[in-house]
């Protein structure tokens, strides 16, 4: 898929800003830069999601690397200490390639090593194999774990409670440094002896954290060392796993058969879209309590309602898992309460937290595009029907916490000191973006809600019908004259006590987008002048006007530096398959709107960043050129909808 060549890995500067990631559909992951040297805390070789103690956790974090030939010892790692890298095994990689795993390729004279990377699909097991590829020699090879054990936020210092002993296993060994985590099983599949040498590592640094607002130095556990020889035609696998190590050649023949498997139901065309699908599925887990889920994003998100529904479509309908979206259709249809689907579920424990007004509303927008990709009637009505049909009745019977419909039909929600809309950042103690009261794409998603609902509606649910018909005009008839900003021509973004909030922002582009809309024809091509004049780029919408004079167009500094710039100008590039789907909406002529939108948005439908996470789109871009990537570096959405649009320009 990418072939990265020797300059680009010899330069530390170039080298760390290449990421890549590999999963293991349970929400862990294995994950560094290029030339394996750690940037974040969430780097690591096997980071699990574990079910108890239950959360994510960097168990390996590196594997430091050796060749010992003619009595000469060459070091393959890279690591960056406090004005230094060190080993510089950097100056050794030949090229860096990423296909259905990563790997890199070392020159050391006449000998050509490769290093892969493998995540065992559901199992908390990396697999780390070398292969001799050119050279007469037979290297020895030297492998020294270095373990971190904690919690993938956190840092590990040298501490007195960690169990430094480790015990003997086949071809391997098995140490449990703390009381309460699981053990750590090691080996190889040849022959290797384990020379125990237990010691930590001091201040290993991580530049991004440091460029983040964090701490960044951490100390690693080093129980000793195995040594095996690396023989031409005989590959070596090194595996890390919580459970005892079984035939490592078979296991890792079966996950790369998986993988070629699902890589040939990603068929398309285009290669580079049939990359962008198959990446898209290392969003997909099933979590600790066995549901399909969803997980919002690589490396510190987790499961999110909203998320989960606006990525859906994207991960699995439109890309070939139909059977895993609907299962998780029908998980969340079980989770409903007064109305609201959970925006969180806690990866470290059972708590639901029930903080947003629109993750129930793209529910039902995720049913919609799961008919229309073809799915089964029968499916929604025995699965699904009910928790729409609840929670159309909760937003009726005025059941729904902090929302309300007004006379107008508006559907207000929260207070001044709530974030319950998809703009939720906080930063300094207070909402960047307060949108309190009625926010346009809240409405737009009720009132495509409630259209649905009436398509679906069994007889038996004739009177909730009728009031879900007369609460649709009601607000079909005022949603225009309530939101529209006649000095720009467009729709405000929130209606409250205050007036219009005519901040020019992207959320208004849903009352184009989604199945049911309330505009006319002119109010719609109005909506996307000003939109693709004030927000438009190559990597999808601004979250505001760069003539505002909120707009921030960088993303840097601590926490609250970058959160209150997070929704103030920050290009994200789910937003574009709504765009997408509005301009093609409203187009006359929709041959040339898809040629338009293919070749503007190239950068999200047809290729990945060259310097961030190299086999992923990721959450945002700074508003201003040239638009560097930031925030976590796989974002479920923004894959999700650059297939999405993929699709949609597929269609006649």
């Amino acid at each position: 898929m990418l072939h990265i060549s020797r300059d680009d890995c010899v330069n530390t500067e170039t080298a760390t800003r290449k990421e890549w990631i590999d999963v293991n559909g349970l929400g862990g992951y294995a994950s560094s830069t290029i030339i394996n040297c750690h940037t974040r805390k969430y780097h690591g070789l096997l980071v699990a999601a574990l079910k108890e103690p239950r959360g994510r956790f960097v168990l390996l974090s590196k594997l430091e690397t050796s060749l010992l030939a003619n009595d000469r010892e060459f070091l393959l790692s890279s690591n960056k200490y406090p004005g230094v890298y060190h080993p510089t095994g950097h100056q050794f990689v030949n090229s860096f390639d990423q296909d259905l795993y990563p790997s890199t390729t070392y020159r050391i004279g006449d000998a050509l090593i490769r290093k892969s990377f493998l995540m065992v699909h559901g199992k908390n097991t990396v697999l780390v194999c070398f292969e001799l590829l050119e050279g007469k020699v037979k290297p020895a090879l030297r492998l020294r774990p270095l373990l971190a054990y904690r919690d993938i936020h956190g840092l590990t210092r040298e501490n007195m409670f960690l169990r430094p002993k480790s015990y003997p296993e086949k071809n391997g060994r098995k140490i449990q440094p703390y009381e309460g985590m699981p053990p750590l099983y090691m080996g190889t599949n040849r022959a290797s002896e384990f020379f125990p040498g237990p010691k930590w590592v001091y201040n290993i640094e991580y530049i991004m954290e440091r460029a983040r607002g964090f701490d960044y130095q951490e100390d690693l556990f080093c129980p000793g060392m195995f040594e095996t020889r690396l023989e031409k035609g005989k590959p070596v696998i090194f595996a890390a796993s919580v459970e005892p190590l079984g035939n490592l050649e078979r296991q890792r023949k079966k996950e790369v058969a998986r993988r070629e498997a699902e890589f040939a139901v990603c068929k398309e065309r285009s290669k580079s879209v049939q990359w962008l699908k198959y990446f898209s599925g290392q969003f997909l887990i099933r979590n600790a309590s066995g549901l399909a889920s969803v997980i919002a994003g690589y490396h510190w998100f987790g499961e999110w309602g909203r998320d989960t529904m606006i990525s859906l479509p994207g991960l699995t309908f439109h890309a070939g898992r139909r059977e895993f979206g609907e299962e998780v259709l029908a998980a969340y249809a079980g989770l409903t309460r007064d109305g609201l689907l959970p925006n969180y579920l806690d990866q470290n424990s059972d708590h639901l937290a029930y903080n947003s007004v629109d993750a129930s509303l793209w529910f039902f927008w995720a049913v919609q595009e799961y008919l229309k990709a073809r799915g089964s009637r029968k499916f929604v009505m025995d699965k699904v029907y009910p928790a729409l049909r609840d929670i159309v009745a909760a937003h009726l019977d005025g059941r729904v916490p902090l929302c309300g419909l007004d006379q107008d039909g508006l559907l207000f929600a929260g207070n001044e000191y709530t974030q319950l809309t998809w703009m939720d950042a906080q930063a300094y103690g207070r909402p960047v973006t307060p949108r309190h009261g009625a926010a346009v794409e809240i409405n737009a998603l009720w009132y495509n809600a409630l259209r649905f609902f009436l398509e679906l509606a069994e007889s038996e649910d004739d009177v909730l019908a009728g009031r879900a018909r007369e609460a649709a005009e009601r607000l079909h008839a005022h949603f225009t004259a309530r939101f529209w900003n006649d000095r720009d021509n467009c729709l405000s973004d929130v209606v409250n006590e205050h007036g219009q909030d005519r901040s020019i922002r992207p959320n208004q582009i849903f009352a184009l987008s989604l199945p049911h809309t309330m505009l006319d024809f002119h109010h719609m091509r109005a909506v996307i002048g000003v939109v693709q004049a004030h927000l438009l780029t190559p990597y999808g919408l601004r979250t505001l006007s760069p003539r505002d004079p909120a707009y921030s167009p960088y993303y840097k500094g601590d926490a609250d530096a970058r959160d209150s710039a997070y929704h103030q100008g920050m290009v994200w590039p789910w937003l574009a398959g709504h765009f997408g789907q509005a301009l093609l909406r409203q187009a006359e002529d929709r041959t040339g709107a898809k040629a338009f939108l293919r070749k503007y948005f190239k950068p999200i439908l047809r290729e990945f960043p060259e310097d961030f996470c190299i086999n992923a789109v990721p959450e945002l871009y700074t508003g201003n050129p040239p638009h560097e990537p930031k925030g976590a570096v796989a974002q479920a959405w923004s894959m999700a909808e650059a297939v999405r649009l993929n699709k949609l320009l597929k269609e006649k």
